[in-house]
């Protein structure tokens, strides 16, 4: 009955370890895939869906913020703020893509049409003149917002910030949002 006991407890504090510690280590696979430039292992950790609907939701609504008086004194403006709508709507879908996404997390402006190729060799980066890629998620900082909502916020070089956001689905973490700097 001790025995019981104990492996119970072990259990439950395994689960417990792995509860906390999961985040992290869907981060972790994130930033392989990502550094190894594959897409279909980067596919499996993020809801392609849900981070579009995200960078839609906020460059719609950075657009009318900036549009914001023109549209209610000019009724062409508004007209333009409908097309820049459908704009902006295919740029996210042209841009979110494994490769875009891997771009982010390097604190890149991603390009759309970006060719699949090897990872260059390890040390290869001075060699050849070209800089050094940054990896995945360097130098982000990570924690837990909430009980279901995990933020992993990546600075660029001018300073500028995005966050990456998983949320936990079942036992598992998928990125589900990506918020952009506000300027």
């Amino acid at each position: 009955m001790r025995t019981l006991k104990l492996v119970l407890v072990l259990a439950a504090v395994l689960a417990l370890g792995y509860g906390v510690a999961a985040p992290w280590l869907t981060v972790y696979q994130i930033r392989e895939a990502a550094d190894n430039r594959d897409g279909r292992a980067l596919a499996e950790h993020v809801e392609f869906d849900s981070v579009r609907q995200s960078l839609k939701d906020q460059l719609n609504a950075r657009m009318l913020r900036e549009l914001g008086d023109d549209i209610r004194q000019n009724p062409l403006a508004a007209l333009g703020a409908a097309l820049a709508n459908t704009v902006v709507d295919g740029l996210v879908d042209t841009y979110v893509t494994p490769a875009g996404i891997e771009q982010l997390m390097r604190g890149e402006t991603p390009a759309p049409g970006i060719p699949r190729s090897d990872p260059p060799p390890a040390g290869s980066g001075s060699d050849t003149g070209k800089p050094e890629r940054r990896k995945p998620f360097s130098d982000a900082r990570m924690g837990y917002r909430s009980l279901n909502h995990f933020v992993v916020t990546m600075t660029d070089d001018s300073g500028k910030q995005a966050e990456f956001i998983l949320s936990r689905r079942g036992l598992g973490w998928k990125l589900t949002a990506i918020v952009l700097p506000l300027d």
